[in-house]
């Protein structure tokens, strides 16, 4: 079984986001900061527990293996993702607005969750991870957004479905996280000319 197709089975296993994370989340949470410092060869369940500040026994209690765990950590962020969207969707009713303010969740998604030191530490790692995560990300815009995604020029035009146009701004997004814009307004003001949003003035990304 692929990477990718475990992690959607154990998903189901990954207790929702609360106020205060779980004793699951935290752990996830931990050792995706762990991989993505060490890599995943380097990986040990007694550095994820370290880092998650709980012992070794509650990690084998949730995750018996190296495997299982990740396959979690996929999972974990997968799902992290589209509960993102969904907050931001909450946020925004105006399709415009909506659209606008997911374009910038998408460039400092990976920057925050990601980072770029991801990929000099296990290269083929990491661009497995982004492999396995495209789909389930398409997936996740193009639900989210909705009829948001309708403002983009080419789907109003009927040239480019949803999902294509979800797909074309996550590549782009992606992008920025393989060969880094040292300013990443750039990557953002070139995300809203595709989608025909109106240029504004500049703000930093981080905002």
């Amino acid at each position: 079984m692929r990477r990718s197709e475990a992690a959607r089975a154990i998903l189901g296993t990954v207790a929702p986001v609360s106020t205060v994370p779980t004793t699951s989340e935290l752990i996830l949470a931990a050792a995706g900061r762990t991989i993505r410092a060490r890599g995943p060869e380097k990986l040990t369940l007694s550095a994820v527990a370290a880092e998650a500040g709980v012992s070794r026994p509650t990690i084998y209690r949730w995750f018996p293996n190296k495997a299982l765990l990740l396959g979690a950590v996929t999972a974990y962020e997968v799902e992290q993702f589209d509960l993102g969207l969904q907050r931001l969707a909450a946020r925004h009713h105006d399709p415009a607005r909506r659209l606008d303010a997911a374009l910038r969740y998408l460039v400092t998604y990976l920057d925050e969750s990601v980072t770029t030191d991801s990929i000099h530490v296990d290269a083929e790692y990491a661009l497995q991870s982004l492999t396995d995560s495209l789909q389930p990300h398409i997936e996740s815009l193009t639900r989210v957004l909705g009829d948001a995604l309708d403002e983009v020029p080419s789907v109003h035009t009927g040239a480019a479905t949803r999902q294509q146009a979800a797909e074309m701004f996550l590549r782009v997004a992606y992008s920025q996280y393989l060969v880094p814009d040292p300013d990443a307004e750039h990557v953002l003001a070139a995300m809203r000319a595709l989608a025909g949003l109106p240029r504004r003035r500049r703000r930093a990304v981080r905002a």
